[in-house]
């Protein structure tokens, strides 16, 4: 989604909680047959060692159409340093852009990797508007070579392990009505596009910058008067250009490059209007089925419907886990809502975020997008002024990093099991010996709850790093277990997260 011009609508955050579980609330019974039996009957959350979800890839953002501003901010670093340094987010993903002004007819092969991106912050480049009208020029140099840039910072100094980029659309030469916008992928040029896409990834791979997986179609149900392209029906465009052409090509060139597809701008379809990720996602697997051939994302955005106006429902991809595809969060933000820097729009996005990760058994997420400069919606993770100086922190990126922050690289989502009526939600995650719980309570007061963990052996303390209105990741007084359990004290309108051991 491109912000200023997207849809309108309001994306209204489901209020619903539900318990990081598949298997319900066990009954007293079924509690008492448990090898911690003691402990497990009184605690107000079991946290399952051996209930094994979904893996998890990592946390990050696009900075894709907003590299221009960035680049040209004179701090930059700093915000760099929030997104991906250690004393930030530590965020493990960046998701950019395949722009189609790096080719704009037949004879170009360049990707403008060569340019000079060290230019001096004082040169008068930088103080262009680069969205305002006439500037279309400047914001196709500023948007390629910024991109480069924060791509090469990503990596180089930050070590971000994963380097995604989508393709909004076509070069417009290839598309059937010569536009950037709308329109669809011309037969004739299906292979001419796989070439063009597997040139891109040989090239960034040529700076260091090995691509880990690459989208070759951005919402591919919705013609957007931005950069858009239409693969409808997905099941007899997208899917075999997969099979046929891009799975092939990227296979002899960039074999370790895995495809997303999906990446729809709902998660779920609404009232059959508009076909989510889900189904889209769905459809592709039943009918091509040697696209498990090739190494594949599923992905979703998390928009409202444009029809309906309603929120997406937050479910699995049940065909994509059946056959052990990752499934991704590739996009989500609110382009409708007012800009709110504070702790209530935090813990909305942290509601979000427990349930993408939980019901809808997401590997990652992606938010959208990093650093803008908007502040009148809630789009941006930080806000950056147009003056090149001043930027904002709001407490959506600081909860953000209760999850980026403490919950590792390849660990695994385990079950814990509470009761979701009583208002906080918690979610587990293990990684060897370590295991990282995630408690949100959004009440206005402060609330107590026991937590035991079952088929595992807790060894030493607990230690908590507090988020709430005036705090940010701060480290409380360890918990000492009791048996195998913790007593947990969460602050009011607040999100911890806790990491401990087992033995």
């Amino acid at each position: 989604m491109k912000a200023f011009t997207i849809i309108s609508g309001i994306f209204v955050c489901l209020a619903s909680l539900a318990s990081c579980s598949d298997e319900g609330i066990p009954s007293l019974s079924e509690q008492n047959s448990s090898p911690n039996s003691r402990s497990v009957s009184s605690s107000d959350v079991i946290l399952q060692w051996t209930v094994e979800e979904q893996k998890i890839d990592g946390f990050g953002v696009a900075q894709a159409g907003w590299a221009d501003y960035l680049y040209a901010h004179r701090k930059r670093n700093e915000v760099m340093d929030i997104l991906f340094g250690q004393d930030g987010l530590k965020l493990s993903i960046l998701r950019g852009e395949v722009f189609p002004h790096y080719w704009e007819n037949t004879a170009d092969k360049d990707f403008n990797l060569d340019a000079d991106i060290n230019l001096s912050l004082d040169d008068p480049f930088f103080d262009t508007d680069f969205s305002a009208d006439g500037n279309e020029a400047a914001e196709a140099i500023a948007q390629r070579n910024g991109q480069l840039w924060i791509s090469q910072q990503a990596k180089q100094t930050y070590q971000v392990d994963k380097l995604i980029f989508s393709t909004w659309t076509p070069p417009a030469y290839m598309k059937s009505n010569g536009s950037t916008s709308k329109g669809y992928l011309k037969s004739s040029y299906y292979q001419a596009y796989a070439d063009y896409l597997s040139a891109f990834c040989s090239a960034y791979a040529s700076k260091g910058l090995p691509v880990y997986a690459i989208s070759p179609a951005n919402e591919p149900e919705y013609a957007a008067t931005w950069n858009s392209c239409l693969w409808l029906p997905g099941t007899t465009t997208l899917g075999p250009f997969i099979v046929n052409n891009l799975g092939p090509t990227l296979r002899n060139t960039n074999p370790t490059t895995k495809i997303i597809f999906g990446e729809n701008g709902q998660w779920t379809g609404i009232l059959g209007f508009i076909m989510g990720s889900q189904n889209y996602v769905r459809d592709i697997l039943n009918l091509n089925s040697r696209i498990t051939n090739f190494p594949i994302i599923a992905a979703g955005h998390g928009y409202i419907d444009p029809v309906t106006k309603k929120d997406p429902g937050i479910a699995p991809f049940e065909k994509a886990e059946s056959k052990n595809i990752p499934v991704w969060l590739t996009e989500i933000s609110d382009p409708s809502t007012s800009y709110d820097p504070t702790m209530t729009d935090a813990l909305r996005w942290a509601k979000v975020f427990h349930r993408y990760l939980c019901e809808a058994n997401a590997g990652a997420i992606v938010w959208w997008a990093g650093a803008l400069p908007d502040r009148s919606t809630t789009e941006g993770m930080i806000y950056i002024s147009k003056n090149r100086t001043d930027y904002e922190v709001p407490k959506r990126c600081e909860v953000f990093g209760n999850f980026s922050r403490y919950i590792p690289v390849n660990s695994t989502r385990i079950s814990a099991q509470y009761n979701p009526d009583l208002g906080y939600m918690i979610s587990g995650y293990k990684s060897g010996k370590s295991f990282t719980v995630v408690a949100i309570n959004p009440a206005d007061t402060e609330t107590t709850v026991n937590l035991t963990l079952s088929n595992a052996q807790t060894s030493g303390s607990l230690q908590g790093y507090v988020t709430d209105a005036t705090r940010k990741w701060e480290a409380a007084t360890p918990i000492q277990p009791i048996g195998n359990s913790y007593t947990l004290v969460l602050p009011a309108r607040s999100v911890v997260s806790y990491t401990g051991m087992v033995q």
